[in-house]
Order: structure tokens, then sequence, then C-alpha cells
């Protein structure tokens, strides 16, 4: 990334207050997310996750507000890599989307078993 483009953007995330974080874009199954990162022990795994040095591959979060395209998004400081998880938070996103106010108010975490991280942008 550019010098120009790079303080865009950190204009735009400290306008977020997303300075500090990493932006991590998941895969699953054909459809994508992404993830505000700002917790550091989850910030390490996800850098562990990219260099091989982890299997942890489930992004587990809290879910609310929203994640474009998706009405959702994950809590960028209640979230951790997991190696497994529950049933019940697995799922597409889209499937999360047509089930928003199940999985906000019932299940309350997102957790894709088939989750592949594809990229990793570091705004720390």
């Amino acid at each position: 990334m550019n010098a120009r483009r790079r303080s865009a953007s950190l204009t735009l995330l400290e306008r977020a207050g997303q300075v500090g974080s990493v932006l991590a874009t998941f895969d699953i199954v054909g459809e994508r997310f992404k993830v505000w990162v700002t917790n550091p022990e989850t910030v390490q795994q996800l850098f562990d996750l990219q260099s091989g040095k982890s299997c942890a591959h489930i992004p587990n979060g809290r879910t609310f507000g929203h994640n474009i395209p998706w009405t959702w998004h994950l809590d960028p400081l209640d979230y951790q890599m997991a190696d497994s998880a529950i049933e019940v938070c697995d799922a597409r996103p889209s499937y999360v989307e047509a089930n928003r106010d199940y999985f906000v108010e019932t299940v309350g975490r997102y957790c894709p078993w088939s989750a592949q991280l594809i990229a990793l942008a570091d705004y720390r």
C-alpha cells in the first residue's frame, strides 16, 4: 500500500476507532466476511495462523451490528481463534444474515467451522 493510500486509510480507521487493529478476511464456503480485531492475544493468534504456527482457524466472537455486505459483525474485543467450537454457532455468513435476530439474541456468537483466513491487513 503506498504512503498516501495508507494515510487515507489510517484517517478513516481513526474516525472509526480502529487504529491499532488488524482486519482479518475469511472465506466460508465461497462467502467472505471481515473482522476488525483489537484484542492483542487474538491479533497474535491470527498472525500465528497466517504463518502456519497455529491450527486454530475458527473465528469465534460475539455477533452484533454490521459487516458489509452483512448487517452484523463480530465484536473486535470479544473474539478469539479456536480449534473447535459448538455446532450451534457454525454457519455461512448468509445464514447468519437470514437469521440475524436469532444469532444476535439467542446464539450470541458466530464460529464458522469451515473458515479460512485469506487476508490479514495490519493497522497497528
